[in-house]
């Protein structure tokens, strides 16, 4: 069994399943089909139970030149600390780091939609991404980058814009390529998987959602089923995210500005 080369971390809600999609299609890539596996989140996984649970995932890509896990969780401090710290202890200092970003406020105004779609935010928009730190704090990108660089050093590190990708996905796809060591693709699929308004969730606690995060669909069933069929099958089955009613206000956007540039 073997552990990944490279870590898709982030940052929510700016572009990584789309990444993600992406780099599932490249040959001499391997990312299990559990997106979000989060298991360098947590110290369980530097105990030996937890340890053989995490390679017991990439089993099947021991043979990929690059096996990659994308876990956003590691780029959401304060939520998760120490993540880059116990990376470095079980994955080695070889190991690169993806990481996305996107204009801040629209990924916060993005997250809130994920959650809110989910059932987990109850509060009204102003009022959750004004108090609720992971909002602003999870779009500070340079200081959820401090600790990675340390860690792994720069140029282990490569950062995209999400509005750049997905501007010139094919070129920027091949500069990912080139990152992590594997040949680069001649073409791409152009479809954007990221977007949080009008799409299909999977209600938490749901008896779909126990089905679709257990271990015989992810990676029994999962990886047999085209995506683009899977989409069709939530189309039909799943329920759309209700769109966004309450206006950011511009007395919540200058807070939020100021939160986002605290040096300033």
């Amino acid at each position: 069994m073997t552990l990944p080369n490279f870590l898709l971390i982030g940052a929510m809600k700016a572009g990584t399943t789309t990444l993600y999609e992406d780099l599932t299609h490249v040959p001499g890539v391997y990312l299990p089909p559990e997106k979000e596996p989060n298991d360098l989140a947590s110290s369980d996984v530097e105990t030996d139970d937890g340890l053989q649970r995490y390679k017991a995932k990439f089993a099947a890509g021991a043979q990929n030149v690059a096996r990659g896990d994308a876990s956003t969780a590691y780029a959401k401090r304060p939520t998760y600390e120490g993540v880059a710290e116990r990376a470095l202890k079980l994955l080695g200092p070889d190991v690169k780091i993806l990481f996305l970003t996107r204009d801040p406020i629209k990924r916060i105004v993005s997250q809130y939609h994920h959650l809110h779609g989910l059932g987990l935010e109850t509060r009204g928009f102003n009022e959750a991404v004004l108090n609720d730190e992971s909002y602003v704090a999870y779009s500070r990108y340079e200081w959820q980058l401090e600790t990675w660089r340390a860690a792994f050093g720069a140029e282990n590190v490569l950062v995209l814009r999400f509005e750049d990708y997905i501007a010139d996905r094919l070129n920027n796809l091949q500069q990912v390529c080139a990152f992590i060591g594997v040949a680069p693709p001649e073409g791409v699929d152009d479809t954007h998987r990221n977007a949080s308004e009008g799409k299909h969730v999977v209600k938490d606690g749901s008896a779909w959602a126990r089905f679709a995060h257990s271990n015989f669909y992810l990676y029994r069933i999962k990886p047999l089923i085209p995506t683009s069929a899977r989409d069709k099958i939530k189309a039909m089955l799943l329920p759309k995210t209700k769109k966004l009613d309450e206006a950011l206000t511009q007395e919540t956007l200058a807070e939020l500005q100021r939160r986002l540039n605290p040096t300033q």
